[in-house]
């Protein structure tokens, strides 16, 4: 936080009778002065918790965190920490922030992964893009955490006869990328274009498939764990049962 606004923020809670300390700095390390805290509670969106936020959090503690993928900034994660260095917890629906600035990526599709000297390789599919990345936000967090390294843009109306919206998907290192159109001519079949080493679009039919077979699951079903060594392992309903992590 910018030390004005740090003040300014702190005179204002002070005004309203409020016992409070405004600090500024890089808020994923934390404020180690404070330590052991009851709770954390993030005002801005994760994809990882920082390793701080942990350690410096009481065992029995709750950390509170906004969720954010590459996917879907969806979510809302309450990690109750065990006192060994981890945390679990379950997600609930809703909430979403600005991403915490050292996790940000600055990636677009048309500067940093397409080039004009790409030959994507032509398919089709019966899935819907719109299926994936449209207004069912219980399957775009179930998405999200199974390909927590690809991101998705829509395209409208990409200057393409016939096609009305067109889907991007590509990795966060830049490699691989695919596109599907929602074309109005073909009906419930969609084309596929893909290039690089990774399957992208077939990730996404597996990872959709995945959410359906197990009965469509809202994200408060969805839990996190977070180990000692910072491996974060997504589950459904119980930690026994982890989400398959495909990308």
């Amino acid at each position: 936080m910018d030390p004005e606004l740090a003040a300014e923020a702190g005179g204002r809670l002070e005004g309203m009778g409020l016992d409070v300390r405004a600090v500024h700095g890089d808020g994923a390390r934390g404020h180690e002065a404070g330590e052991p805290y009851d709770r954390i509670i993030a005002t801005c969106s994760v994809r990882t918790v920082p390793p701080a936020w942990i350690a410096q959090t009481r065992p029995g503690g709750v950390v509170l965190v906004p969720w954010d993928s590459p996917w879907f900034c969806y979510g809302l994660l309450r990690l109750t920490v065990d006192g060994y260095g981890g945390a679990s917890g379950f997600f609930s629906p809703h909430s979403a922030f600005m991403l915490l600035r050292g996790q940000r990526t600055d990636l677009l599709i048309y500067r940093d992964v397409v080039r004009d000297s790409h030959v994507p390789k032509e398919s089709t599919t019966r899935l819907s893009p719109w299926a994936v990345a449209g207004e069912d936000w219980a399957a775009q967090f179930a998405i999200g955490l199974q390909l927590p390294h690809v991101w998705r843009a829509w395209h409208e109306n990409p200057d393409v006869e016939g096609v009305d919206s067109r889907l991007w998907l590509a990795d966060t290192d830049a490699i691989s990328w695919a596109a599907v159109d929602l074309d109005e001519r073909i009906g419930d079949h969609f084309t596929v274009w893909e290039h690089g080493p990774r399957r992208l679009w077939e990730a996404v039919e597996a990872a959709y498939g995945w959410w359906c077979e197990a009965g469509r699951p809202g994200p408060e079903r969805f839990g996190m764990t977070i180990a000692p060594d910072g491996a974060h392992v997504p589950w459904l309903d119980t930690p026994d049962s982890p989400v398959p992590v495909l990308l």
